[in-house]
């Protein structure tokens, strides 16, 4: 049995460690064509093995150019990784993601071992590191979200009385067994896109547009924001923190405004050469931004886009906004990006209205997930 002496220096680690086990810190090269990339390209194999095997589906592999703008260092979160080997092959990842300017007690951890090494201890031994570093970075609490494989058997709940995990899923035992608790049960669900499927979105676009009135109108944009609805855009973005549904997750109101909306989302997206629209409701009378939706694509070859942050603010709900942000935005991404094949979306279990909104579109179940926290004592 081996432990990590440079990187980890864990005493847990070295009781529970597999044989041949390190884990070294993940270098952050400049470029990829640097002769130091070559870890970040074995990471990247590694992490789209796993996606191909989560998801059973290509659309999540992604080239290491559309991962390297995500790990550069940014004011408002730092990210911190270690490779695990086995012998030396590259055989998992834990990433820890820093918050820095709220949340700062928390982090957000993701652990992957490749399929080929799951069962010997490898999971077991690299989560004992991605704990170690949170404490380390001076955290209280970890959180990770875990999409759960479906095993026949008891259900663990979600606390909002909405959704549940199988509790024989391997990653739930393990998380159970370490001292986690299910905060909450996200649904991921797909919509298939096509010329075929475009008068069901007009009719439901209309219909919401006659139930809205003039009071309310669709504005939209790809990045950069216009200077016009770059303030309005940052107080929704900061209203996600609030008004979403977070089950047993609350998290601290995040602070935005135009500097964060260029720094934070749009630096990084235009890196990778993202296609993003941006579909709001402006409120007439008083010219503000009361609702809006994010589509998102990656320049990664897949058919596949994202739909990213959505909200209605509270005082503004109740007149199928969402419905209207959402049709005339996937509209407008007809046009803008049509090799689009299919959208995918994040939405907790106990938010049903947006769930109704996303029905009535099409979208259906892809993949459940499981948010799950931890406080460290």
């Amino acid at each position: 049995m081996s432990s990590d002496t440079t990187a980890t220096g864990s005493s847990a680690t070295a009781r529970t460690a597999p044989d041949g086990f390190t884990a070294e810190p993940l270098p952050i090269p400049a470029s990829l064509d640097d002769a130091s990339a070559g870890p970040f390209h074995e990471m990247t194999a590694l992490r789209n093995a796993v996606a191909r095997d989560t998801y059973a589906s290509d659309d999540f592999v992604l080239p290491a150019e559309v991962l390297l703008p995500g790990y550069e260092p940014s004011d408002y979160e730092r990210r911190d990784g270690r490779l695990i080997r086995e012998h030396g092959r590259l055989v998992g990842r834990v990433l820890l993601d820093l918050p820095l300017t709220e949340d700062v007690e928390m982090a957000k951890v993701m652990l992957e071992i490749h399929p080929d090494a799951r069962g010997r201890g490898f999971g077991s031994a690299a989560y004992e590191v991605g704990e170690r570093l949170a404490r380390e970075a001076g955290r209280t609490e970890i959180r990770t979200w875990v999409v759960h494989r479906e095993v026949v058997g008891p259900r663990i709940p979600s606390p909002t009385g909405v959704g549940d995990v199988p509790a024989l899923d391997a990653a739930a035992q393990m998380l159970v067994r370490r001292g986690f608790q299910l905060g909450q049960v996200e649904r991921m669900s797909v919509l298939e896109l096509g010329e075929e499927h475009d008068p069901a979105l007009r009719a439901l676009r209309d219909e919401a547009r006659e139930a809205v009135g003039d009071d309310y109108r669709y504005v939209s944009w790809t990045y950069p924001t216009p200077d016009e609805y770059v303030d309005d855009y940052a107080q929704l973005k900061a209203r996600m923190s609030t008004d979403a549904p977070q089950g047993d997750l609350a998290e601290d109101e995040q602070q935005w405004d135009a500097k964060r909306v260029r720094d934070e989302l749009e630096a990084t997206a235009l890196a990778r050469g993202d296609q993003v629209l941006v579909g709001a409701i402006e409120h007439v009378p008083s010219g503000q931004l009361v609702a809006f939706t994010e589509l998102q694509r990656f320049d990664d070859g897949t058919k596949r886009a994202d739909q990213e942050d959505t909200l209605v603010l509270r005082e503004h709900r109740g007149h199928r906004l969402g419905m209207l942000v959402k049709a005339e935005n996937l509209l407008a991404w007809r046009l803008l990006s049509p090799a689009t094949e299919r959208v995918y979306t994040y939405n907790a279990e106990e938010n049903r209205p947006m769930l109704d909104v996303n029905e009535a579109l099409g979208f259906r179940l892809f993949v459940s997930e499981g948010a799950w926290r931890k406080t460290l004592d």
